[in-house]
Formats: structure tokens, C-alpha cells, sequence
């Protein structure tokens, strides 16, 4: 009924609070930002778009610029694991392989891999995707532009998989705006894995779905809006509410300890004009009071990824703990510095920005003398001063905005930042909280604390509690299942029960290879040899690329007496991923348990 009120709206309103934009409605679809290009319509904004970081989030790997980078073949070398990994171009297109050395020196395998996509920008630098099927990996190596080097991508120091990551919907979605993914099979998409075959950002990752906005201007050509009258056929982010329009960036320049989807919806169910909370949940552990001293020590000391400082990434819930923030009443958004339609050319960003912070501010706001050595030093630039660019902690070369506004550097964080869970969610901040309050979903809490609990043990409790009150009222909910026999296997060692648990969430509709390899170890803690073997061989089915699920095949197969089964399963996954170190190893556990022995030698008295 709200998607019908929403469309029944009037086409043209009053800008002001409240104003309800109608493509919001379900029943509104995507079209595409073709359609916004046409003559006569948005052509000129579509092409200055089509050239800022946005429009070119996502890239084919084979653009000369990509090429040019690797025009000569650059290897870097990991000593972690011993492996090499090259890139370099050939016949047109970007190749990555990976190969590792024995101790005589010779490769004890090699793989190379077509990259498909690059994903990134000017300012930081790019990594690659390729294509195996329906499935998209990342590729070890990017490029970064500060130093101009090639070198592990971001996360690979700490847990260098290979060319084994999945590129899930929800990595995807913030460096796409529009992948067009299969169902129930996460990292797996379509023939053409971008809707509308778009690369960047689109049109509507920021307006909204916009074959409601067609139709009427199609019927409407050359009508112009009178002063003040917006038009809500299509999302206007400048005419929302402040919360609503920070929410389209919030969706993906905000994390959190993490961010829970409500029942039902999925990544892509976001649409611009509606509260983020409507589909995402943000969530994060609260500072406490005693961490206070350490936390302000942290605003001046160098990143360290995990610590109690909010990572760089983290824009908005940074910027939020501004004095320009709070001072305007939320009314500072995004928007107020960023023109997403025409991004700042090099060498015009400080101009841009200075700008924007006198349209607050004056000339005369800043207190050091206009002949100050320090403020003639950043050449009157206010960003210099108070917005510091500091390092990304755990991406190497990087440095990004520090969205805090400071009077001046290391300046205590505010009280906010010290902000204490309320009642209805103990032990945790919700980050998007909808204006006016509003209640988190009892199942959102309990997948809330399942994930941060990871990170901080005392959250346990809380989700058990969930879990027993939710047990109670929904039982047949899939994810309630699966936490049920997450708990009957690793808590209470009730074997029986967490299969049977499993078994259900996988009927009712959940799935992932974690959930297929827990019903296995289940299985397997009963002595089930078969049963675990068909839980594994159905996970391979949905998930044939997944080492976990390869490996522990290949064991169990190798356990019920079928060596050569287990070795194959190894070996068609080790022929496209040789480096997958689970998969090497369960081969090489197989391989030592079937050679043959040499005979017993006994001696005769």
C-alpha cells in the first residue's frame, strides 16, 4: 500500500521537509543510465559524469591505461608463503599469474589468470577482477598511484588467499552500483554481470530506479519547473531531508563492526529517498569511558587497523562527530563539499573545497593573521589545517580525508564520541538509527551480536538470549536454525541436533559454505561418513570454487575408502587455483596415506 501512496503522490511539490519523491515505490523499476543520456535530457551532466571517480569506479582491465602500467612485466614476491605473483600485458589484455619455487629453484606450479575488470580511481589506485564462469574473484596484485608500484591488494599482507577471494554483491555494490548477481549463490552473477551493462556508478545508485521519471517526461517534453517545485518523479539527493541524502553515501562510504540486512531484503533492495535502515543496519561496539585517554591519544598517532580511532573509510560517522555538524543541526551533508555530477578537476579540488567552507564560513573565520607562517604555508587552504590526510591503516600507499573537522589537530573528540548504547540494544551503537528513534528488529539484534561477539566475547550472552527468545517465537526461521545448530555443535556437542538443525536452515532457504561445511563436521562427529560426504558434495555443487569445501570433500571421500575420488575433486580445483594451500594440503594428506609402504622386514630366530 506505501508504494501505491508513494506513486498517487503529487507529481510536483514545494521543496521542504517531508517531501516524499515517488520512484521510492517497489512497483518503480530500473532502466538504465542510457536513458538519461538521450538528447534533450541529461546528456550534458551524463557526459561530465561519465569521466569522475564515480562514472569510472569500474573499468575493463584491457583500457590502455591499465595496460601502459603493466607494459612491462612486474613481479612481487611474498615471503609470507613464498609465492610470486606477476602482472604484465600481452595481446591486448592484463594477465596475472602466480607461480611458487621449491628449494632448487624450480616452479613447483603455475596459473595465469585473464583480468577482466579494474575497480578504483586516480586517487588511490586500482585492483583486478576476473571471471571464472559465472563467478568473479579479486586478483592479488593491484596498482597504486601514490607510489606508482604494483603490489599485494588490500587485505593480502595479512591473508594472502591466492586468486581465491570471492567478489561478493556486497563488496561489488559500492564499486558498480548495479551487479545483477544469481540467487543463493554469492559471487555468482549473470552473463552480463552488470545490469544494463554499466560499469561505474549509475545514474540511479544515487536517484533512484528511474522508469517512473521516463515515462512522465516522455509525455512532458520541454516542461520547466517553477520556482521552488520539485519534481518527485525521480529522487533529487539536494531536496531530501539531511539524514536521507547522507544515507545514499552512508550505504557505502560508512562501516561499522557490521551491517546487518533486515529479513528479507538484500543489498541491492536500498533505494535512495527511504532511511537506510530500512534495508541496512550499521552497528559498532561504543568506546568506554575508560578508553577515553587512549582514544584522544589515537586522533594524533598513526593508524593501526583494529584499534579504537573510527577507520578513515568511515566517513559519515566521522564527520558527524564535527563541530560543523553539530553546530548546523545535521544540516552539513555530503553534498554540502561534494559534487558527485562534475568531480573536481586536478588542481581545482582546493578551490572547490575552500569554497564550500565559506559558504559557511567567511575569509575572517579563520583566527591566524592572514600573514600567519602557518596559514600562508597551506596557502590559505582550510582542508590543510582541519582536515587531516592521514594513512589507511592496512592499505599500503593510501592516504585519505580524515572527515572529522578539527580546530586543530589532536583536538579532544567530542562527548558524542563517547555515546552509550541505549536500552533496546545493550552493548552496542546503531549507527543509522532513523530520525525520531525507532526499534531495531529482534532478528537484526541477533545477527548483530553473532557478528561483533567475534570481535569482542562479551557480546556472547547477548545473542544467546536473542536466540532463545527468538527460538521461541519464530522457530522456523532460517537463520535462527543455523544459529541453533551453530550452538548445538560447538557449545553443547549435541550432534544429532545440529544436524538436524542445519538440514532445516537448508531447506528453508539459507546458504553459504559455511553452513554446508558445519552440517558436514556435524555428520562426521556422529560417524555419518555418507551423509557428510552428500552434504560436502552438494556445497561443492553450489559453491564449486570454494577450497574449504574442495578440501574437506577430497578428506572425507579419502576417509570412506574412495582415495581416487578425493584426489580428483583436489586436483580439477588445484588445476585452475594450484596456490590454494587447503587443498595442497589435503592432497598431499592423501597422496601420503595411499603410497604404498615398503615391507616389514622380519628377522628370523
Amino acid at each position: 500500500m506505501a508504494g501505491v501512496l508513494a506513486i498517487l503522490s503529487p507529481a510536483y511539490a514545494q521543496a521542504g521537509a517531508g517531501l516524499e519523491f515517488r520512484n521510492t515505490a517497489r512497483s518503480v523499476r530500473y532502466v538504465g543510465s542510457a536513458a538519461c543520456s538521450v538528447p534533450g535530457c541529461h546528456a550534458e551532466i551524463d557526459q561530465a559524469y561519465a569521466h569522475s571517480p564515480h562514472g569510472l569506479s569500474t573499468t575493463v582491465a584491457n583500457a590502455a591505461a591499465h595496460l601502459e602500467r603493466a607494459a612491462h612485466p612486474v613481479t612481487v614476491h611474498n615471503p609470507k608463503n613464498n609465492r610470486y605473483y606477476t602482472v604484465y600485458a600481452a595481446n591486448g589484455d592484463l594477465y596475472q599469474s602466480v607461480y611458487e619455487l621449491d628449494e632448487r629453484g624450480h616452479r613447483r606450479y603455475e596459473a595465469i589468470h585473464k583480468i577482466d575488470y579494474a575497480t578504483g580511481g586516480e586517487r588511490t589506485g586500482y585492483t583486478y577482477m576476473f571471471r571464472v564462469g559465472g563467478w568473479i574473484f579479486q586478483a592479488p596484485l593491484s596498482y597504486y598511484v601514490s607510489s606508482g608500484t604494483w603490489e599485494l591488494s588490500p587485505g593480502y599482507a595479512a591473508d594472502d588467499v591466492g586468486f581465491t577471494r570471492v567478489m561478493t554483491t556486497g563488496c561489488l555494490v559500492c564499486h558498480n552500483g548495479q551487479p545483477d548477481p544469481e540467487p543463493r549463490r554469492d559471487g555468482m552473477y549473470k552473463a552480463v554481470p552488470f545490469r544494463f551493462g554499466e560499469l561505474g556508478i549509475s545514474c540511479e545508485a544515487c536517484h533512484g530506479p528511474g522508469e517512473l521519471h521516463v515515462r512522465e517526461m516522455q509525455g512532458q517534453r520541454g516542461r520547466v519547473l517553477k520556482p521552488g517545485e520539485v519534481d518527485t518523479s525521480i529522487v533529487n539527493p539536494a531536496k531530501l531531508d539531511p539524514q536521507l541524502a547522507n544515507d545514499i553515501c552512508r550505504e557505502c562510504h560508512q562501516a561499522g563492526d557490521a551491517a546487518v540486512q533486515n529479513p528479507g531484503t538484500s543489498v541491492l533492495d536500498f533505494r535512495p529517498g527511504e532511511p537506510l535502515s530500512a534495508t541496512i543496519n550499521l552497528v559498532r561496539r561504543p568506546i568506554a569511558e575508560k578508553d577515553r585517554m587512549e582514544a584522544n591519544r589515537l586522533e594524533t598517532a598513526p593508524p593501526v587497523r583494529g584499534s579504537l580511532e573510527q577507520p578513515l573509510w568511515w566517513k559519515n560517522s566521522t564527520m558527524e562527530l564535527s563541530r560543523c555538524y553539530t553546530a548546523s543541526r545535521g544540516k552539513l551533508t555530503c553534498l554540502t563539499c561534494h559534487s558527485e555530477h562534475r568531480g573536481s578537476k586536478p588542481g581545482e579540488e582546493r578551490t572547490a573545497y575552500r569554497a564550500a567552507c565559506l559558504s559557511c564560513h567567511t575569509a575572517t573565520s579563520c583566527r591566524l593573521k592572514p600573514v600567519d607562517p602557518q596559514r600562508t604555508a597551506v596557502n590559505d587552504y582550510c582542508i590543510e589545517c582541519h582536515m587531516e590526510k592521514r594513512a589507511v591503516a592496512g592499505i599500503a600507499h593510501s592516504n585519505d580525508t580524515k572527515h572529522r573537522i578539527v580546530l586543530y589537530p589532536g583536538q579532544p573528540l567530542p562527548e558524542s564520541a563517547f555515546e552509550q548504547p541505549q536500552a533496546d540494544l545493550p552493548g552496542l551503537l546503531w549507527m543509522n538509527r532513523p530520525e525520531g528513534g525507532g526499534t531495531m528488529p529482534e532478528r537484526v539484534q541477533m545477527e548483530a551480536y553473532w557478528s561483533v561477539a567475534r570481535k569482542d566475547a562479551s557480546l556472547w550472552p547477548l545473542w544467546l538470549q536473542k536466540l532463545k527468545t527468538l527460538s521461541r517465537a519464530t522457530p522456523d526461521d532460517p537463520l535462527v536454525l543455523e544459529y541453533e545448530g551453530a550452538l548445538a555443535l560447538g557449545m553443547q556437542k549435541d550432534y544429532t541436533r545440529a544436524a538436524e538443525k542445519f538440514r532445516a536452515a537448508l531447506k528453508a532457504g539459507m546458504s553459504s559454505p559455511e553452513l554446508y561445511l558445519d552440517l558436514a563436521n556435524a555428520e562426521e562427529k556422529m560417524g555419518q561418513a555418507q551423509p557428510a560426504e552428500e552434504a560436502l558434495e552438494e556445497g561443492v555443487a553450489v559453491y564449486p570454487y570454494n577450497g574449504s569445501l574442495r578440501a574437506e570433500l577430497g578428506l572425507v571421500l579419502a576417509a570412506n575408502n574412495e582415495q581416487w575420488r578425493g584426489q580428483a575433486v583436489l586436483r580439477e580445483h588445484l588445476k585452475l587455483f594450484p596456490e590454494d594451500a587447503r587443498c595442497r594440503e589435503a592432497l598431499g594428506q592423501i597422496e601420503a596415506a595411499s603410497a604404498p609402504r615398503p615391507p616389514v622386514q622380519v628377522r628370523a630366530y
